[in-house]
């Protein structure tokens, strides 16, 4: 007969089991074909002001007049760099592009899923798929896609005008994202917004290895435990990640995990702008340095690629859906995952050890 303590062991494990458990998410925006659009104004700019790009940002009757944002014949979003537009000899050319940001915003207890089949690349190109407050960076950003030229990986980064913002030592036992910046405070007077940045380990998160696997998803879960952002390529997606009830607490490590015990994300992170776009050169892009990782052998310098229209046939947005899910709640499901199944394999420890010594 077991004793009373093996009893208790295993009634631990029982509730603990228990506590492991999916949130019930709502959804709230779910946006595919024309649908996706309406759901977003366009921020229309001749001059890129925030990043310095070569570009200018189109009115949506621009955009739509230009071919740059459509839904094709497979009900898929094109939003996309114009390619057609040749301007050699003119060093001081803007290419026009797109600067989308949603009617809604996002507030903490959510979970966005973004499906796509294609992300803008090229030597010059700079996309990006990330949230922002109304007042930045006091309200802070959430970078789920941003990346480079002809990088291959994606990069997840948190920017906040709180001083106090870090991503914590103890993130990285839990992403398989190789953190490269752990510290998220934005000072512009400074010229200091690289944010907490982690680089996904996965070659086909970004860029042409994206698009030759058909894509993928990528997903952040934002509440009162921290920020998890996640990417799977085509062949791992979760089963129910597609649902109207996806559970995170199935999912697989997320790629990127930024704890509150680093950085609050219900007093650092107000109400989120979700937003879209692509520029060229710029900021990032344009950086002599990060230009010449990917691109030294294909130009000089950045600039000189955007007058050739053909630079840019790779410089869209393919898109499924993108959809929000709110739990009505900010608890922590993430956070409570980790620490639930941590604690289940030391109770069953227990229990087997207490288990071996009766027989």
């Amino acid at each position: 007969m077991m004793s009373l303590s093996l009893d208790f062991l295993l009634l631990s494990a029982l509730t603990t089991l228990t506590t492991i458990r999916a949130q019930t998410y709502t959804i709230s925006q779910n946006l595919s074909g024309s649908n996706f659009l309406s759901a977003f104004a366009y921020n229309e700019s001749a001059i890129d002001y925030n990043n310095f790009g070569n570009v200018h940002f189109l009115s949506q009757s621009d955009a739509v007049a230009d071919n740059l944002t459509y839904v094709d014949s497979n009900g898929h979003v094109i939003i996309k760099v114009d390619n057609t537009t040749d301007a050699n000899g003119d060093s001081t050319f803007g290419r026009n592009s797109v600067y989308l940001e949603s009617n809604e915003m996002m507030t903490i207890g959510s979970l966005l899923v973004f499906d796509a089949v294609h992300i803008p690349y090229g030597c010059s190109v700079w996309p990006s798929l990330f949230t922002q407050g109304q007042d930045w960076p006091d309200n802070g950003e959430m970078d789920l896609i941003e990346n480079v030229n002809l990088a291959t990986s994606n990069q997840y980064s948190l920017h906040a005008g709180s001083s106090s913002c870090v991503q914590s030592s103890s993130a990285t036992s839990n992403q398989t994202g190789t953190t490269t910046s752990t510290n998220c405070t934005v000072v512009p007077s400074e010229d200091e917004n690289t944010g907490c940045v982690v680089e996904d380990t996965q070659s086909d998160s970004f860029g042409a290895g994206f698009a030759e696997n058909n894509g993928g998803v990528y997903a952040v879960l934002w509440d009162e435990s921290g920020i998890a952002m996640w990417f799977f390529n085509r062949s791992s997606v979760p089963s129910d990640i597609s649902s109207s009830q996806p559970d995170p607490t199935s999912w697989s490590t997320a790629s990127a995990w930024y704890p509150a015990s680093g950085c609050s994300p219900s007093s650092v992170f107000g109400p989120q702008t979700i937003t879209l776009y692509i520029d060229i050169c710029g900021a990032f892009a344009g950086d002599t340095t990060t230009f010449d990782e990917t691109c030294s052998s294909v130009a000089s310098n950045c600039t000189s690629l955007v007058q050739t229209a053909s630079n840019y046939d790779n410089a869209y947005w393919e898109i499924n859906y993108l959809r929000v899910f709110t739990t009505g709640t900010s608890n922590g499901a993430y956070a409570e995952t980790v620490f639930s199944y941590k604690t289940l394999l030391v109770i069953l420890g227990a229990a087997s050890l207490k288990l071996y010594m009766l027989l």
